[in-house]
């Protein structure tokens, strides 16, 4: 660490900086972040001769001239041989008031995931005032460890043991929401070159989904219109199709995820927008404009579609979506129930074909283009036992059905697409008086009940192996976790704030939250030797519950002298200090050696 003297609006300014190094493109970088601000020089500055190099030099040497920074030095002091005293008569002696010190780790994450030089970047250009980096980081670390509203987390900011943030005003908190939505782009695109240089971002398959959160508001947000009645900014909250079949409008969020469950990008969408129409858009915004090269693109049906795949291919990538079994064309349909062609496995619970086929879509345009793609077929005695018992009740009332066909006027909803409908004359004459008929499609729904447990994949990729193509698109499990863990853990929904940019802004916190749990649970994983995937699906290590309890539970409390007591490490805080090499075994830290221990978990984060 050392005293640096910057220009602020063009006065000479104090800062407390501090050196680093940083593996980028294979080799390291020097880089300096900013630690504490001080203020201007000539507050502090005593008129006698070469006063900032006698402060630099007391700096130095532990005896800073300015005594706020005494807690900055590196004055080394043997806590074994330490007397502790206490003053029975000071309540304040007794009284505890733990403060978090596991956001240490998340505040090595925020940094070296290249957050805090977007935001101090634009604080520059635009002339911020207020303590905009440490505000997103109360945000951020607030959205992990305690979730709640933004201005309760900001009420909340004492319960760190140094402070997060300088921002006195709560106003300042909705403001910064303003500033991260501005920077949404540049932080997303941040994040991806910092996990790539630290990690090597595995991008050679790309997951995306579709999930909503709802607002706990009446109406939809209106469109906005220009002169001549057309749309220049569409209404983002909008009632749609609920994934948790809610009444209340709701926002589109569309998610991208690397191989390793690592977040990519987000895209939001107005809430009636249905999810096929949002994969374009959000590969445009981002996939196709962060140049990762060619990467396979992996979905599920609800994503599939021409515009969709003609995209997909004329941006230079792959793709492995699935395709509906029941909703295949007639030839497709009967290729599947035929036995011809299939391989079994050893236990005879699974089984796989494929055929190379070719065909003509219809891109975004309207324009006709041919393609090649696999269609790949298999079938598990694991998915067909979930599909028998979800058609249980189902299969059983078609059993009564056929033993009593009157029971078919009491028809339930899914029965309707097997109904034969036929009309009948009750008597003849002038006046035709007819009654409808109904009776069941044998062979519709026998082949229904055939085509329990069987799955239909296309692919771009037709050198890959069927098993491999398969396993790659069970890796979607792992998105459906990064939703789960969003909506529960991190609780982001329902949303409370209003504006488009303030909604922008909550879901960039979100973001980065969920960034921060993978990135802990990757580095878990590579600790115990684990693959982000295996048999059973997604592998996380240490849940994102885990996470946040065991980051929530590592605390200090304030002990009379300047020392402290740190709470003991819990097993899930052993074992992620040990994916990220931290030692934090310290039995009475001063606030010298806390500091320390922070500057540990900074360096420690993307090592």
């Amino acid at each position: 660490m050392y005293i640096a003297c910057t220009k602020n609006h063009g006065i000479d300014y104090l800062q407390v900086h501090e050196s680093y190094s940083v593996k980028e493109n294979g080799s390291l970088k020097n880089r300096s972040r900013l630690i504490k601000n001080i203020g201007p020089l000539s507050r502090f500055d005593d008129g006698k001769p070469d006063y900032l190099k006698r402060l630099r030099q007391s700096f130095k040497d532990g005896k800073p001239l300015i005594k706020t920074l005494l807690d900055l030095t590196e004055i080394k002091q043997d806590v074994k041989r330490v007397n502790i005293s206490f003053d029975l008569e000071d309540e304040s002696d007794c009284a505890s008031n733990p403060k978090n010190v596991g956001y240490f780790l998340l505040d090595g994450l925020y940094d070296a995931l290249g957050i805090y030089d977007v935001l101090n970047i634009h604080k520059s250009r635009t002339k911020i005032e207020y303590d905009l980096n440490g505000l997103a980081k109360l945000l951020v670390f607030g959205r992990i460890l305690s979730p709640d509203s933004k201005l309760e987390t900001f009420n909340g900011k004492s319960r760190y043991v140094f402070d997060v943030a300088s921002s006195e005003n709560p106003v300042e908190i909705y403001r910064s929401l303003d500033c991260l939505d501005i920077a949404a782009g540049a932080i997303q695109k941040r994040m991806n070159h910092k996990i790539a240089g630290a990690l090597g971002r595995n991008m050679e398959v790309c997951f995306y989904d579709v999930t909503n959160y709802y607002f706990e508001i009446g109406e939809n947000d209106a469109n906005i219109f220009d002169e001549a009645g057309n749309v220049i900014q569409e209404g983002l909250r909008k009632r749609g199709v609920s994934k948790e079949k809610r009444s209340e409008p709701i926002v589109q969020m569309g998610l991208f995820i690397d191989d390793n469950g690592l977040p990519v990008a987000y895209r939001l969408f107005p809430g009636n927008n249905i999810d096929q129409t949002t994969l374009r858009p959000a590969m445009k915004h981002s996939i196709d404009a962060l140049n990762f090269g060619r990467v396979i693109i992996v979905a599920d049906g609800g994503l599939n579609s021409d515009k969709n795949i003609a995209h997909i291919l004329k941006s230079g990538n792959g793709y492995i979506l699935s395709r509906s079994t029941k909703k295949s064309n007639k030839t497709v349909r009967k290729w599947i129930l035929d036995e011809n062609g299939y391989e079994w496995n050893e236990k005879r619970a699974f089984k796989v074909k494929s055929i190379a086929r070719e065909r003509t879509i219809l891109d975004e345009n309207g324009k006709k283009v041919k393609i090649k793609e696999k269609l790949i077929c298999y079938w598990s005695k694991k998915h067909y036992d979930k599909e028998a018992h979800e058609n249980a009740k189902f299969i059983e009332y078609l059993d009564a059905v056929i033993a009593h066909p009157d029971k078919l006027k009491d028809k339930p909803r899914k029965i309707e697409k097997f109904l034969v409908k036929k009309s009948v004359d009750k008597k003849t004459g002038e006046a035709v008086d007819t009654k409808t008929e109904l009776s069941l499609d044998l062979d519709k729904l026998r082949e229904y009940l055939d085509l329990l447990g069987y799955y239909t994949i296309i692919t771009s990729e037709a050198e890959k192996s069927d098993r491999e193509i398969i396993n790659k698109y069970h890796g979607l499990s792992r998105i459906e976790d990064s939703f789960r863990i969003t909506k529960n853990d991190l609780e982001g929904r329902p949303v409370f704030v209003r504006t488009p940019e303030h909604i922008n802004a909550h879901f960039l916190l979100c973001f980065i939250a969920l960034s921060m749990i993978r990135f802990i649970q990757y580095k878990v994983l590579r600790f115990q030797g684990k693959e982000t995937l295996n048999m059973d699906g997604w592998e996380s290590g240490v849940t994102a519950e885990r996470i946040q309890r065991a980051l929530g539970s590592f605390n200090a409390d304030a002990l009379p002298n300047g020392y402290y007591r740190l709470t003991k490490p819990n097993d899930d805080l052993r074992l992620i200090l040990g994916a990220f090499g931290i030692d934090a075994d310290l039995r009475l830290p001063t606030a010298t050696q806390l500091r320390q221990l922070k500057y540990g978990f900074d360096k420690a984060a993307m090592a």
